[in-house]
């Protein structure tokens, strides 16, 4: 954690590798900081502030920046963009199998009290 004017700023990979598919995606679509902060109406310095100390902007923010972009605040904090079919199948996978195994459990106690 690094300190300044009052302000604690923690640096992950995240908050990096935020900025470098922020970066990836800018030079992709053959534009420049300046006019991506015209559009999401920050000043330039506070853009490249964010950049240059790492900083994720607020959420609001982060949902313009994304939307300018042409991605989502999903794929610029993790990488990816989520599955959200795909996770909910593995969820109902898993209670599925979860649900198997208790009943399973049950017919062995119901097995083992009828044997007393």
């Amino acid at each position: 954690m690094v300190t300044f004017s009052g302000f604690s700023v923690y640096y992950s990979m995240d908050n990096i590798s935020f900025w470098k598919r922020v970066r990836y995606l800018i030079k992709t679509h053959k534009t420049s900081q300046q006019k991506i902060a015209d559009l999401i109406g920050i000043p330039i310095g506070t853009f490249k502030s964010w950049i240059y100390h790492n900083r994720i902007p607020d959420v609001q923010t982060a949902c313009d920046l994304a939307r300018v972009l042409g991605t989502s605040v999903d794929f610029l904090v993790y990488g990816k963009e989520r599955d959200l079919m795909e996770e909910h199948n593995s969820r109902l996978l898993e209670r599925k199998v979860a649900a198997a195994r208790i009943k399973s459990l049950a017919r062995v106690i119901l097995h083992k009290s009828r044997q007393i």
